[in-house]
């Protein structure tokens, strides 16, 4: 099996484990740091409770009933889960739990896999969570856990062996593709920007090409995609900051000068390649004399070629002194 065609928490998940009385819940959910985390969240009184992160309460009454054979295989409820498909457990009691997991004798190992778990009141939504995965066992079952391995291990399998072949895995596998995109062009995308009118236009496209010869997804910002619900300005902060770094060309006035503030405002790391003693206006570029470090001004003789590799190298070793910063800034970043 592929796994980019299963849900994320199959690779690496973030597991809560919580008991109702005799017996356990673990939920899985996506890890958001690709690593397995466990948490334990002590006692609980309902599995709505937990699920939804609610307040404690005690429940009144359960939706269902656990199966209670001794000798019983793990049960799964598996909801749909994709474009336009939701299945979802409406519960209108406030006091209520989803199953009668831990009030009663023994149940049977239990599962429910994507399936939105919502709490209304007098047609009011209070709380609503997605359950990717939920494992509901009773501590019976852990004494023996070789047992407990062979009731549940192959009907898991079975179900992420159908996840995987099913719309719910191509499902899976583009709603990753996004995020993948975005740490891809993160990694090695350079966006040039300049005046795109003759004969300046061949100029961006020779650093375009020439960023390509160094390994770097390069584009001008017109050849990247839009949407009809995007303005020009949101492209322009869409795509400078989905990049490592930008290149603009500052020769003469254009839109270019529309644009530079933006990337300003958003601390995009920015080489800003000048003739050397001209610029378009000197309303830009300033700030990085005393006040930014994250614009450089570059002057050239003739080609903006001739300090390519200077700006290359700049941008670099700020993108690498961004990372260590930011780890230290950030401790789960060094997790």
């Amino acid at each position: 099996m592929v796994f980019s065609k299963l849900p994320k928490w199959v690779g690496s998940a973030r597991v809560k484990i919580a008991w109702i009385n005799n017996s356990v819940i673990c939920l899985f959910e996506d890890s958001p740091d690709d690593k397995d985390v466990f948490i334990d969240c002590g006692s609980v009184k309902s599995d709505v409770q937990f699920l939804l992160g609610l307040p404690e309460y005690m429940p009144n009454a359960a939706s269902f009933r656990a199966p209670d054979k001794l000798d019983g295989k793990l049960l799964i409820l598996v909801g749909e889960y994709g474009k336009d498909k939701q299945v979802i457990f409406n519960i209108i009691s406030p006091n209520s739990a989803l199953f009668n997991v831990g009030y009663t004798i023994y149940h049977s190992p239990l599962a429910i896999f994507n399936i939105f778990i919502q709490l209304s009141f007098q047609n009011i939504i209070w709380a609503i969570r997605f359950v990717p995965f939920a494992l509901y066992i009773h501590e019976k079952d852990l004494i023996d856990f070789e047992t407990l391995w062979n009731k549940c291990t192959l009907h898991i399998q079975d179900l992420l062996r159908a996840t995987h072949n099913s719309e719910l895995g191509n499902y899976c596998q583009s709603a990753d593709a996004p995020k993948s995109a975005i740490l891809a062009g993160k990694e090695r995308s350079v966006i040039v920007f300049g005046k795109y009118t003759d004969p300046e236009i061949n100029e961006l496209l020779q650093i375009r090409d020439f960023l390509r010869t160094k390994g770097y997804d390069a584009y001008l910002l017109r050849d990247l995609p839009e949407h009809p619900s995007m303005s020009l300005e949101e492209k322009v902060k869409l795509w400078s900051l989905a990049s490592r770094f930008s290149v603009m060309v500052d020769r003469e006035p254009s839109g270019h000068l529309v644009e530079f503030p933006y990337l300003k405002e958003n601390r995009v790391i920015l080489a800003l390649l000048r003739p050397k003693g001209k610029a378009s206006t000197y309303m830009i570029g300033n700030e990085s004399i005393v006040d930014i470090n994250y614009i450089c001004i570059f002057e050239f003789e003739k080609s903006t070629l001739e300090v390519i590799n200077a700006a290359i190298k700049w941008a670099e070793e700020l993108v690498k002194k961004r990372i260590k910063k930011y780890k230290e800034v950030y401790p789960w970043r060094n997790r």
